[in-house]
Parts: structure tokens; sequence; C-alpha cells
């Protein structure tokens, strides 16, 4: 099945030919002004034409002696021909332009030899498809937008959407993770794996601090106070929950940007994509689960309450709206994976330092003193 997806920055996916209108209003300035001109003095012309027409064959239906010869005389037919050649020109170049946007990406997928994912990482990209179906990017490619890395060195100049530079991305994994190189970004997601939030989640879980904790949170994110209280038990003989889906989740769009700021390779991002969506798989039971778990993890970790009720907005209005493709991708949960040791021992290590040392004050902990 050949690939197509959404036009960047629209919901529309898979994505439809513009209406005549949308057509011309998506022209760029001088050829939408060069195509009224055009368009008016056609328009003025069929008018003559229409007045021409009226006269032969109104003066001929009153019994008025006017030849029908005037309809051959070479300046009449010289106005016709002119109105069927602008018409044409018009409607075919309208007609072109309502293709242009499927046609631009398909010459992208051409030039950067894109095809289509494998289950596995359709499966993988859409854990990130609550911010993908919300912004309008893309949700079966592993570059969010179209991109110049993907192109090398060859030249693509798109009429329907932007073709995103590297640099673009290498700011934005330094604004949003302090990443400014490929060293950066694999120290970033060993971290990740390791669980560098749920650590102090499973700390404050099991403190006595835990009951404010999860009031605050379920303030924040409108969770249920009883769901993040069992995100710090063990269920099912599975690891605890704590807040796995919001490390997780980080390592997936930050690999797509490392791929497309040019620090890593495909495979590169693919390994740790999988490995990751392998891992949220295993551990949640549904993609609500999953993404309750990124939510009162991003609580956990910012304390802000604009920023969840930011994101408790674009989950609501996911499962109001979202007709996508990969929304429609079963949640099947592998039998067994290979674990991280801090997700298999749940901070067994730490937690038994932690009770043996001096607390510290971090995140909602309060401080004590051992």
């Amino acid at each position: 099945m050949e690939l197509l997806q959404n036009t960047p920055l629209s919901r529309v996916n898979p994505p439809k030919n513009d209406t005549f209108l949308q057509a011309y209003q998506n022209l760029e300035q001088n050829a939408k002004v060069g195509l009224s001109i055009l368009g008016t003095a056609t328009l003025f012309f069929m008018l003559v034409v229409g007045m021409g027409l009226f006269d032969i064959f109104g003066n001929l239906s009153n019994g008025n002696d006017m030849p029908l010869s005037t309809l051959v005389e070479p300046q009449f037919l010289a106005i016709i021909v002119g109105v069927i050649i602008s018409l044409f020109f018009i409607i075919s170049f309208l007609n072109k332009q309502r293709k242009l946007a499927i046609k631009e990406q398909q010459t992208y997928y051409k030039l950067g030899n894109v095809i289509s994912l494998n289950l596995d990482q359709k499966k993988a990209i859409r854990l990130n498809l609550v911010q993908m179906f919300y912004g309008g990017a893309w949700s079966e490619t592993l570059e969010v937008f179209p991109c110049n890395i993907r192109l090398g060195e060859q030249k693509f100049k798109s009429q329907r959407f932007d073709i995103k530079q590297d640099v673009l991305y290498q700011q934005y994994l330094n604004e949003d993770w302090g990443v400014l190189n490929k060293e950066q970004y694999h120290e970033m997601i060993a971290r990740l794996f390791d669980g560098m939030h749920s650590k102090w989640f499973a700390q404050d879980i099991s403190s006595d601090a835990a009951s404010d904790m999860i009031n605050q949170i379920s303030g924040l994110t409108k969770v249920d106070p009883m769901y993040i209280e069992k995100c710090g038990v063990v269920i099912n003989n599975k690891p605890k929950k704590l807040i796995w889906g919001f490390d997780l989740f980080r390592v997936i769009p930050m690999s797509r940007w490392a791929f497309m700021a040019g620090y890593i390779s495909e495979s590169e991002a693919w390994n740790n994509i999988l490995k990751a969506s392998e891992l949220i798989y295993y551990l949640f039971d549904s993609h609500e689960d999953y993404y309750d778990n990124y939510r009162v993890g991003h609580a956990f970790w910012s304390n802000n309450f604009e920023a969840c009720t930011d994101r408790l907005q674009k989950w609501t209005y996911f499962k109001e709206k979202c007709d996508w493709p990969a929304n429609n991708l079963a949640w099947t949960q592998p039998e067994s994976v290979t674990l991280p040791e801090n997700m298999k021992t749940n901070f067994e290590t730490h937690l038994s330092e932690i009770n043996n040392q001096q607390k510290t004050t971090i995140g909602f902990r309060k401080v004590e003193k051992g």
C-alpha cells in the first residue's frame, strides 16, 4: 500500500484533494494576483461574447435582419477562442494545484527513499500520536515533519509544506533536553531507560508525603487518586508502573528529533524507539492507561497547572476527534520482555540507600532526617 498521510499541519488523514477555492487560496501571492487578473479579463470577454450572441440571436427572434455571418468574423472568433483558452488554462492550473499537496508528499517520499513502516514501527510511533494529531504532524514516518536530513543533497522546494532544517531540531533538543550532540543524546536516553524520573517517584510514593503528593497530582491531572496510588504497587507480578510512561514516552520524540537534527542515524533512532515501545506495551494495559501515566509523570515533574491542563485538553480532544489510521492499531501486550534493571527491581537499591541516609527535598517530598 502506498505511503500517504496528512499534509503537514493538517488533521485530515488520509489527505484529500483541495477544492478549487482551496487551491486558489493556497496559491502564493504572485500567482494569486496573476490568476485573478486573468480571471477578471476572461470574465469581461465572456460578457462581450454573451452580449454579441444576444444581439445576433435576439435580433433574429425579433425579425431583424442581423446576419449570422457575424459569428465567424475574425474579431469575434478571436475573442471566443481567447475565452476558451483562458478558461481551459485556469481550470487546468487550479486542478493541478488541487492535487499538489499529495503529489509533493509522494515526491518527498521518493526523493528521501521513505517507505511504509512495519507494524512494530507503526505501533511505536502511535505512542506519540496525541501530540502528532493535535499539531498536524506525521505519525507514519520516523520524521515528525518533512526534513532536509532525509533529502540529503537533493533539492526539493515544496509549495504546500516546509522542509524543516536540521538546525531547528538541534535548537529544540538543546532547549528541551540540553542535548547538543550524539553523545549527549545517548547519555539522556540511557538515563530515561534507567528511570530518571521514576526513581524519585518511587521514593515519594513510599514516603510519609505520599498522600499529599497523590492529591496534588490528582488535582493537576484529574486522574483518579486510586490510579496514582496503584502506580506504586506491584500488580500481576509486573513491575510497578511508577511514572515509566513519562520516562519512556520521552525516548520517542527525542529520538525522532535527534534523527531530524542529524545527530543519529535512522537505525539508531528506531533501536531506541522500539525498545521503549516494547516496554510501554508490556507495562500498560491500554493507550489510556499509558497516557494517564504519562500525564501523572509530567505533573510530578512540572507541578504546573497550566501545562497539565494543556495535556489533559489535548488528550480529551484526541479521544473525541482522532480518526487517524494509527489510532486503530490494536494494543497488544508482549508476554515477556527484557527489563531494565531498575524497572525489574523497582529501584530496590536506591530505596534501600535512601533509608540509610539523610533525606533530601526532591519533587513533592518533605524534608526528613534519618
